[in-house]
């Protein structure tokens, strides 16, 4: 199947299939390969989270997706298979959410609580380290009690600053369990409202840096409050990053029809003044698509003389040649997947589609999901092998359109192997700089504390060199991913000598004491 087709098939892939397989390729691939037989598994499920027996057909059922799995039972598969704890059930409960016909205003714990409300309450609002676990099973019983009132009055202000300042500096399994915590409390029935402001108010103020997840955010949150934020951020946005976010935000809330027709109206005139340029302005061409097809009314509007796309994912003005290089990469890491135990590979259909999305789709978010997926599959360290062979090869760093989603990719899978190429690709003089920005942002992600000798310190200065040349903005943006990546690799160092420059990037500067700034209990939860 061609790349950009299995993208649109794709779309008909649903949650319930994306969970299923989820679970029958972990167990299908697992380690213990007693457990890989269907009746031996479902012989050992009933124990620990799960108080049930079970027979093979009905674990038979969840796994091929004819009927929903209770997320007890996700979480006893975890257990099972001797899995890290949430693997499989933040990820589940992520895929959930995002794939869902509608908002989902929260979804069923994966288990009771190890510890009171009250208490996960009193840690949160303290200056104790707090783990996603912990932040998984504190949302979790504030939505099982949708009147809850948290006294004193600023206590939900209090625990949603907290929780999206952990949050943006988050990554992986801790960064997924805070940003599903943090969709819960947006649209809680007593807390949604408050939620709301704080998160307008970080990525208007001193998280606007790390703005795009946080307005992202918002895109699950039906309140009329949410759809306003992101309108005025699309309007008069207080930083390009919460504009980016902004953008985001519109596909699923013109899927879900949070905007009324005024609103709707001031969302067509900023798509269609939007220029779409510049390193944060990538999804600009595939929201006036998505926009155009749910209200063909709006298609002149917002096409203008572009005329109606084709099918999904065409008329993002991407270049053809590099849509054959990205078709080209996505059927080589395909193939890939033929040498994890290749007379066992689950499904090929639906590795094959996941990987045509984290590489084709030309919706952010669709990629980074379908990333998400394979990475809590035993398919991610060959899969982030695949990445970093097509990341050799000279043409994949000359196409940009290409370079960026297979880094965009391994920011996700990438493990401690592949740090060494990312940091050359970051500093390489030959290496456009579209590239050099998307390798620098996967240095916070990727083996962050392995960052050792003076290579941070010498990547600030070559790229501080290059913004005092040219300035143009995505040096300027590639400082401040940079940025970020020493605060990950807590480089307090660099963070102060970037603040006291006199002559850095004045955004850099503001970045850096913003890290410097986070008290060191939310920075030791956050890797939690």
């Amino acid at each position: 199947m061609d790349a950009h087709a299995a993208v649109d098939a794709g779309a008909a892939l649903g949650r319930r299939a994306r969970v299923a397989w989820l679970l029958r390729v972990n167990r299908v691939l697992a380690e213990e390969k007693p457990l890989r037989s269907l009746p031996a598994f479902a012989a050992a499920f009933h124990g620990g989270m799960y108080d049930r027996e079970v027979s093979t057909s009905t674990v038979s059922r969840w796994e091929t997706g004819r009927t929903p799995v209770p997320w007890r039972a996700v979480r006893r598969y975890e257990e099972l298979l001797a899995l890290p704890r949430n693997t499989l059930t933040a990820t589940a409960r992520t895929v959930w959410r995002y794939w869902a016909p509608g908002p989902v205003l929260d979804v069923d714990p994966a288990g009771p609580a190890a510890r009171p409300l009250e208490d996960l309450l009193e840690q949160a609002v303290s200056g104790d380290v707090l783990t996603g676990d912990d932040w998984d099973q504190l949302t979790d019983g504030l939505c099982a009690c949708p009147d809850a009132v948290l006294m004193p009055s600023g206590t939900w202000s209090v625990l949603a600053e907290r929780l999206v300042e952990e949050m943006v500096i988050a990554d992986d399994l801790p960064w997924m369990l805070r940003f599903e915590s943090l969709n819960r409390l947006l649209n809680h029935r007593r807390g949604g409202r408050t939620v709301i402001a704080v998160c307008g108010a970080m990525a208007a103020g001193r998280a606007r840096l790390t703005a795009t997840e946080i307005v992202c955010a918002l895109d699950n949150c039906a309140h009329p409050d949410a759809a306003d934020l992101v309108l005025n951020e699309l309007a008069t946005p207080s930083g390009p990053l919460a504009h980016r976010g902004a953008v985001m935000a519109c596909f699923r809330k013109v899927r879900y029809r949070h905007f009324d027709e005024g609103q709707l109206r001031t969302l067509v005139r900023a798509v269609r003044d939007s220029t779409g340029t510049g390193p944060f302005g990538d999804q600009i061409e595939p929201l006036r698509a998505h926009l155009s097809a749910a209200h063909p009314e709006y298609s002149r509007s917002v096409l203008g003389r572009r005329g109606p796309t084709r099918r999904h994912g065409e008329g993002d003005g991407a270049d053809p040649d590099a849509r054959a290089l990205v078709a080209a990469a996505v059927h080589r890491v395909t193939a890939r997947l033929g040498t994890v135990e290749p007379d066992r590979v689950c499904d090929p259909a639906v590795p094959a589609v996941l990987v045509a999305e984290t590489l084709a789709s030309p919706l952010f978010d669709i990629r980074l999901y379908a990333a998400f997926l394979l990475a809590a599959t035993p398919y991610r360290p060959v899969l982030a092998d695949a990445l970093a062979a097509e990341l050799v090869r000279p043409m994949a760093v000359r196409h940009e359109e290409l370079a960026v989603v297979l880094l965009e990719a391994l920011r996700v899978l990438g493990d401690h192997r592949h740090r060494g190429l990312l940091q050359r690709l970051a500093v390489l003089p030959s290496v456009p700089r579209p590239t050099a920005y998307a390798a620098v942002r996967g240095l916070g992600h990727v083996a962050a504390d392995h960052s050792t000798g003076d290579f941070l310190r010498g990547a600030v200065a070559h790229h501080h060199a290059a913004w005092l040349t040219d300035r143009d903005p995505v040096t300027a943006a590639t400082l401040e991913s940079l940025v970020y990546a020493l605060g990950m690799a807590s480089r307090d160092d660099l963070l102060t000598a970037i603040l006291t420059g006199a002559d850095f990037l004045p955004v850099a500067r503001t970045a850096a004491a913003w890290w410097l700034d986070i008290p060191a209990h939310r920075r030791a939860s956050a890797l939690r």
